[in-house]
């Protein structure tokens, strides 16, 4: 039997076309350079989580309503005054804070645990959630909720549609 130019037999080169077709038919295309912003459901005009994708997760920032967040250079809004922003800062890499994937069989994302080691690891003490998407993906947008807590009784529970946009 023959072989193609690059010196691999054409029965596997078709089925190696086979499953890249099947792949991109499936709604989970590789997650390298992406973005997944999500927003509460019953409104779109608030975003309440913000993740950057590439062979894992590159970065990940919750919104939070009730806490303000300490953000140096943050100039004064109608929302907050100088320095203070309610989105989180990038967990991913801080000490003292986790930030685990969660997949499902196939290896897609399904979730994102995330918390503090220490309780004085972040500005507001004893965070720990979670972001779970409830179904695939499908045209790159997905079903979700978010979860997160905080000592001194803080906690939330939103649910959100989530969008994947390629960087």
């Amino acid at each position: 039997m023959g072989r193609t130019s690059g010196g691999h037999h054409p029965a596997w080169t078709v089925t190696m076309l086979f499953c890249l077709s099947l792949c991109a038919l499936s709604g989970e295309p590789p997650l390298a350079g992406t973005t997944i912003s999500c927003v509460e459901l019953s409104d779109p005009d608030r975003t309440r989580v913000l993740m950057g994708l590439d062979a894992t997760i590159e970065r990940i920032e919750i919104v939070t309503p009730e806490f303000l967040w300490s953000a140096p250079g943050q100039p004064e809004t109608r929302r907050f005054a100088a320095g203070k922003s309610d989105v989180s800062p990038d967990l991913v890499g801080r000490d003292g804070v986790y930030v685990e994937e969660l997949r499902g069989k196939d290896g897609a994302l399904r979730g994102v645990d995330f918390g503090v080691l220490d309780p004085d690891a972040l500005e507001l003490e004893g965070l720990r959630g979670s972001l779970v998407l409830h179904e695939p993906f499908l045209d790159d947008r997905a079903i979700g909720s978010l979860y997160y807590r905080a000592t001194g009784g803080l906690i939330s529970v939103v649910p959100l549609t989530c969008r994947r946009y390629p960087e």
